[in-house]
């Protein structure tokens, strides 16, 4: 119940809220801590926001995601006093019934209300705070006798909204992206008037700051826009700030020829890029890139393996980047390509990509089910069922795998008696 943030916590925010830069956020950071130890309850709620995941915090920061340790901080908070812990506790779940019979304020309504006031005096993050009050229907809580007012979800967004979005504008303006998501739901739903060229100059104001809405806005550009050309542009601005998609989608572009000649050597760097930060698809390219021996990067089925299975493992990695990160792995394990040669777990792999067989495409499918001809005509990791390997050669016989052609004149050839 302090009113408003102290001078080091208004710094720090501003510093991990503002900057993306890794740097600057880790000073921002050991100002927090500082704040923290000193008894600052504001400062352990924003400590607590960065382990809460991307949706607080820039993942390019680098903060681990720590559930539990970010709750305790955050009704911690609450519970000496900020009105941000109240509001972030709300909002993330963790403002439990003891939490909120311990805090010093007589309501919700109370920790709102000194919120609002620094909104009102031009907090940024703050007014992202309001915002988002309205947004979600917090201020349901504020406000209990509205609910009985706006039957439906819709009714009461048709009535929130307006407000949530003037709150968002305060926020953008003072540099705090973070309600940008929002903001766009809101453009989006029609229940609220935003003219075009209001959400396109907040669209590029919000590009130059954050790295993963300047990747956004590239996307916009290309798919909203048709152009292209400056798509790329904003594409390669976020990888160079640090954003994995932006990389990704940069080498995409290169790698295709989209709005510039196609570079498989520049593709790769921006797949690398996308890669070491941790990018599923890009660590896919990555792998694939070795696998092949593509452009510039020699064949090395080790580190295609190694990059393979970081996919593959990538908590992130999308269904369609899991089937064809699995058919190459069980190429690999089959065939003992840069790994120790283990038929069972190759037949996992090969089994899962045969799942998404319809995704892949030549030659990679014809690979896969002549493997899996191998694996049961043969006896390789399962049982030996020459039947049904036989009916998978044929398979990849037509789609034209010359290796597959050969397991089948191999069977078919008369066997010599002794």
């Amino acid at each position: 119940m302090n009113g408003k943030y102290s001078l080091p916590v208004v710094k720090a925010v501003d510093m991990i809220w503002t900057s993306f830069d890794k740097e600057e956020i880790r000073r921002g950071y050991a100002m927090l801590m500082q704040a923290a130890q000193k008894g600052d309850a504001d400062a352990l709620c924003f400590i607590a926001r960065c382990f809460m995941g991307e949706e607080y915090v820039w993942s390019g920061a680098g903060f681990a995601t720590d559930d539990d340790n970010a709750s305790k901080l955050m009704q911690k908070s609450a519970l000496m006093g900020s009105a941000t812990g109240v509001l972030c506790a709300v909002r993330s779940g963790n403002l439990t019934p003891s939490v909120e019979r311990g805090m010093p304020f007589a309501s919700f309504k109370e920790a709102f209300e000194e919120i609002l006031e620094q909104a009102e005096r031009g907090n940024a993050f703050c007014c992202y705070m309001i915002g988002n009050v309205y947004y979600w229907g917090d201020y349901l809580l504020v406000e209990p006798e509205l609910a009985k007012q706006f039957k439906t979800e819709n009714k009461y967004n048709a009535w929130a909204y307006p407000i949530a979005k003037e709150w968002y504008e305060r926020s953008f303006n003072g540099r705090i992206c973070a309600g940008w998501g929002n903001y766009c739901n809101i453009y989006e739903s029609g229940l609220c008037s935003i003219k075009k060229d209001v959400f396109e100059a907040y669209y590029r104001m919000l590009a130059d700051i954050s790295p993963v809405i300047c990747n956004n806005y590239g996307y916009y550009l290309k798919s909203e826009k048709n152009d292209p050309y400056n798509s790329l542009i904003r594409y390669v601005q976020a990888a160079q700030k640090g954003d994995p998609q932006g990389a990704y989608n940069a080498g995409y572009c290169y790698e295709n020829g989209e709005a510039v000649e196609e570079d498989i050597h520049t593709a790769y760097q921006f797949y690398e890029l996308a890669a070491i930060a941790g990018h599923p698809a890009g660590q896919w390219q990555i792998g694939y890139y070795y696998f092949n021996g593509e452009g510039i990067v020699e064949q090395d089925y080790a580190k295609a393996a190694e990059w393979l299975e970081k996919a593959y493992d990538n908590p992130k990695s999308s269904d369609n980047n899991r089937v064809k990160t699995a058919a190459y792995l069980g190429i690999c394990y089959q065939e003992g390509l840069g790994v120790a040669q283990d038929d069972e777990v190759a037949l996992e792999y090969l089994q899962e990509a045969e799942e998404g067989i319809d995704d892949l495409w030549e030659p990679i499918n014809a690979m896969v089910l002549n493997a899996l001809g191998v694996a049961y005509a043969f006896g390789r990791g399962t049982e030996e069922d020459i039947e049904l390997g036989y009916q998978y050669f044929e398979d990849a016989a037509k789609l034209g795998s010359e290796e597959a052609k050969e397991n089948l004149q191999y069977i078919n050839s008369p066997k010599p008696r002794f």
